[in-house]
């Protein structure tokens, strides 16, 4: 069977482009870590450190006493679903052979058309994160051996992962022998929260075992609910049952089943856009120095949870159908089940995304003198705990690296980073200090797009204004 598909209904359907991140807070809009390919643990300083590690906030930033965060900015966009070389090749139709110049027409798809499509799938499901963050203004301050740091923020975070058969579904429909389709493990998971995050920091007065400036940290964070939805579970599919008719002559008989149980749970309040939910969260870190020559950081991220009791709803859905056609009627019952039915229920609580980072960091000049400028490498583990909105459970291995070749004028940077739901990025920035006092700095985690942008899903941008006193 030969389908026609225009984008933009497929677009909407799959809701496939959307903002992606699975950063820890903080590092969504520090050029200087985004540039690094996320390489933070041990290598965060100053406001880098409120959200990631809060151990370094103890440690010297650049002979910063207080520094400033002015209205940092980034983004990042792209989907598991579609790249841009399967979005020109087969959703931006074809010259109307009838109209040379006129308007497109849909293209039709062969089956190694379709099996192109779907490969965009791994493992069968796609996968999408997005999130945003925004922090107008910071604060850091660093004396002898104490650090502190204060940051109020917005925050928006969530999770799309759907199957592959939704996308078999769009192209091959209801095929002539019979199909089925599952939908289990559908999930969506959203959230919008409120938040002010103070950190400190601290240098403990011991050494010892080749350990120097031993720092500890914590962050404490309040947090105001304003929406959430959160996908309990899902599991669903439609068959198509053909039975061949005994008579010559008279069509076969065709039958679709239907079988449907989720349950999501909402909280958000439509009207007037009150808050809907409260809660804690905290950080913890710790960073040394081994001989001398690297620096080890650990830090445990976003622990704790928000309670949502206001304007709380459950949907739900539990139900069989069965359809021998395919009338208005029988498509409104189909559409109704996997809508669900909303009731009201009480207070539920969801954990924060937490998550568990282990990092290295070297000034390669110190350990070989004939280097002649600062070089900073910096490799990360990042570990997430749970599958809530804006994390994930799959790890990400972060590498980096910092070339200073003009004593702070104008610093250099890359690395890469492998895994979690983006699976690979490629990440370069630069900065422009001047005289230790005003940071402009800009990264991007989408170089990759520079050497393959037909085949690459992702695009981002940060920048960053800071002042030194």
């Amino acid at each position: 069977m030969t389908r026609f598909v225009r984008f933009p209904s497929l677009l909407v359907m799959l809701a496939v482009v959307s903002f992606s991140t699975a950063f820890a807070g903080g590092d969504r809009f520090s050029p200087r870590i985004v540039g690094m390919g996320r390489a933070f643990t041990a290598l965060s300083r100053g406001l880098d450190a409120v959200g990631t590690n809060p151990a370094n906030l103890a440690l010297n930033d650049r002979d910063a006493t207080v520094t400033l965060n002015i209205a940092p900015l980034g983004f990042s966009v792209g989907s598991d679903f579609i790249n841009l070389k399967v979005y020109n090749d087969f959703f931006t139709g074809m010259e109307n052979p009838a109209d040379p110049g006129g308007d497109r027409i849909s293209r039709p798809l062969t089956a190694q058309d379709k099996e192109d499509i779907l490969a965009l799938f791994p493992g069968g499901t796609g996968r999408t994160q997005f999130g945003t963050e925004i922090s107008p203004l910071g604060l850091s301050l660093q004396v002898g051996d104490f650090g502190l740091g204060i940051s109020p923020y917005v925050e928006v975070a969530g999770n799309l992962d759907l199957t592959q058969d939704y996308m078999k579904f769009a192209l091959n429909g209801f095929e002539p022998n019979g199909s089925v389709y599952s939908f289990n493990g559908t999930a969506v998971n959203a959230s919008a929260v409120a938040g002010a995050n103070a950190s400190f920091g601290y240098v403990l007065p011991v050494d010892g075992f080749g350990l120097t400036d031993i720092a500890v940290g914590v962050g404490v964070k309040y947090l105001i609910g304003i929406a959430y939805i959160a996908t309990d579970h899902y599991d669903g599919s439609i068959r198509t049952i053909v039975t061949p008719s005994p008579v010559a002559g008279i069509p076969e008989e065709i039958e679709i089943r239907s079988d449907l149980d989720f349950m999501q749970f909402v909280a958000v309040d439509t009207t007037d856009g009150q808050p809907v939910g409260k809660g804690m969260g905290f950080d913890i870190g710790l960073n040394a120095t081994v001989l001398d020559l690297f620096q080890v950081g650990v830090a445990v991220t976003d622990i704790g949870s928000v309670k949502w009791d206001k304007y709380t709803k459950a949907v739900i859905g539990r139900a069989s159908l069965s359809l021998t056609k395919f009338d208005q009627a029988a498509q409104d019952s189909l559409s109704s089940i996997f809508k669900g039915e909303t009731r009201d229920t009480t207070a539920f609580e969801f954990d924060l995304p937490t998550q568990v980072h282990i990092g290295v960091a070297a000034r390669m000049d110190d350990i070989f003198d004939v280097i002649p400028f600062r070089w900073t490498v910096a490799a990360d583990l990042h570990l997430g705990l749970n599958e809530v909105a804006g994390n994930t459970k799959i790890p990400q291995f972060a590498i980096g690296t910092e070339l200073d070749p003009l004593a702070g004028w104008l610093p250099l940077r890359t690395g890469i980073m492998i895994g979690g739901r983006e699976r690979f990025a490629w990440s370069a920035g630069f900065g422009i200090h001047i005289l230790n006092t005003f940071d402009l700095d800009f990264a991007t985690q989408s170089l990759a797009i520079i050497s393959n942008p037909e085949t690459y899903r992702t695009g981002s941008f940060t920048m960053g204004m800071r002042l030194r006193f």
